[in-house]
């Protein structure tokens, strides 16, 4: 015991930090005072150019969405051949623009520490003095777009160039605006997966013909191929919209297809005239189909106070009002692959589904609504204007989407709601397109491309609060630093006296 507390009194001196004597210990003394500080800056100086050529990055943002998905990089460590990505940048380019350039590089960067099969180069030039890069830039394809500026009261265009070569085993494909950070993570990733896939997975479309802004995104990745399903489908995407009428041959084909191939269903519970507001009961057969696998379809409609705004104005003024009939939805599961940089889900005049044990499948609730959520059923209001406010008991969360995996693996996805592609119903905060490629991602490609999505930042929702919690906080915050420095200002007063 004696020899421990020697040992600890011996090393007290060390372990007080605020009593330790640098000139002391390190025998400073000796040296001049400007020879110190000569030496410290050209350790500091030295320190910093070394560590200058070590990068070290932590994604700390919900969703990663600073960090390439995994999807990204198992499929460019599975690279056979070399691929090459050429940033070519002119030397123009606005200092506002910059950091979204520096954001860029970046991320090029990290495709090429993912894999020793992908060089990156970037490639700065004048595209006044520099006439051999600027006729090979425009003969690939990356084409020159104006920039406004403005300085004081003067106004400028500034023609910048800023595009993206991908090559790989001869081939060749062009990003030629590559200033658009959030896309650019599946522009470049679909770009190699193309030229390195023998042929696209195909999706085939029963129900209507795909929407234009669907068959746009998804054709970067998919062969999408309105008509019967053949056996090359690697997934069945089903419109069931207001206008369509599922055939018996048609849902025969879809149940056929269904016990060996992956299924994407969206339809309606209670089908909406969104011309008259009127209902009318969805197709009991197609109902009853879903229900073989463990998700029963209701006949009702979702309501919620979390919804999409409309707009009631008229003669020449605006007046938005929020309609809960346009459900807004980020209570998403965590153990589905689905929404990697997905934060918001919009479902227009949606009905609820449930979850029901089937022997053969595993279902779950994918999207659920938010606990400040409502149904109608047998009578309907559709009016904003004349939609009852619910009772307490009446709240509650509902299941907007839900999936059942057969015990062969093959996957169905049931979306409650048709109308969930139409842009006319979604804000610009909804990322339904997103989800959509996520899941088809997932079910068409075998999982090589799920959660590449777009390269944003998913902030946090701020959770549902009573009316007096929410006055509570509000002058808490108003009211709460004053009263602390009040508070202290009077107690040393008081000390004073």
């Amino acid at each position: 015991m004696k020899q421990l507390n020697k040992i600890k009194q011996a090393l007290r001196p060390l372990l007080r930090i605020g009593s330790f004597n640098f000139m002391q210990k390190l025998r400073l003394e000796r040296f001049k005072k400007s020879s110190i500080i000569i030496a410290s800056i050209a350790v500091f100086l030295s320190l910093n150019l070394l560590f200058s050529y070590i990068s070290i990055r932590a994604d700390l943002s919900k969703g990663q969405a600073y960090t390439l998905s995994r999807s990204t990089k198992n499929m460019v460590k599975e690279l056979s051949q070399k691929a090459t990505i050429m940033l070519y940048a002119s030397n123009n380019i606005p200092a506002r623009l910059q950091p979204i350039q520096r954001e860029v590089i970046d991320l090029l960067r990290e495709y090429e520490r993912t894999s020793g099969n992908v060089t990156v180069s970037i490639v700065e030039f004048n595209p006044v003095d520099d006439v051999k890069t600027l006729e090979k830039v425009q003969q690939a394809g990356i084409s020159g777009f104006p920039i406004r500026e403005q300085q004081q009261s003067e106004v400028s265009v500034t023609e910048i160039y800023f595009g993206i070569i991908v090559s790989y085993d001869k081939k060749q494909e062009v990003v030629a605006q590559a200033l658009d950070v959030e896309n650019l993570e599946y522009n470049l990733t679909s770009a190699l997966f193309r030229m390195s896939s023998s042929s696209l997975p195909q999706v085939a479309v029963i129900g209507g013909d795909p929407l234009s802004i669907f068959k746009q995104v998804a054709g970067n990745l998919f062969s999408i191929q309105p008509m019967a399903v053949d056996t090359q489908a690697k997934t069945l995407l089903v419109l069931d919209q207001v206008e369509t009428d599922i055939t018996d041959d048609e849902l025969a084909t879809i149940a056929e297809y269904s016990k060996k191939g992956n299924t994407i269903i969206m339809t309606d519970g209670e089908t909406v005239d969104g011309s008259t507001l009127q209902t009318a009961s969805g197709e009991a057969k197609f109902h009853e189909f879903i229900s073989t696998r463990g998700i029963v379809l209701n006949r009702d409609l979702v309501l919620s106070t979390q919804s999409e705004m409309v707009n009631l104005g008229g003669g020449g003024f605006s007046l938005l009002v929020p309609y809960p009939l346009w459900v807004v939805s980020g209570n998403f599961n965590t153990e589905a692959s689905y929404f990697s940089g997905i934060g918001r889900l919009t479902f227009p005049w949606a009905s609820s589904l449930e979850v029901i044990k089937k022997n053969g499948y595993t279902v779950r609730p994918i999207v659920q609504t938010s606990g400040e959520a409502w149904t109608q059923s047998d009578i309907f209001a559709l009016d904003p204007q004349q939609i009852p406010q619910p009772r307490g008991e009446e709240l509650g969360e509902f299941t907007l989407a839900a999936e059942s995996t057969a015990d062969a693996g093959n996957k169905m996805l049931v979306i409650g709601s048709s109308r969930f592609l139409q842009s006319q119903f979604l804000s610009r905060e909804s990322q339904n397109m997103e989800f959509l490629m996520n899941v088809l991602s997932d079910y068409a490609s075998d999982g090589k491309l799920s959660g590449i999505g777009r390269r944003i930042v998913s902030l946090y929702p701020l959770p549902n609060l009573q009316q007096s919690m929410q006055e509570f906080y509000k002058y808490a915050n108003i009211l709460g630093l004053p009263l602390i420095f009040a508070a202290y200002g009077a107690y040393r007063l008081m000390k004073r006296r």
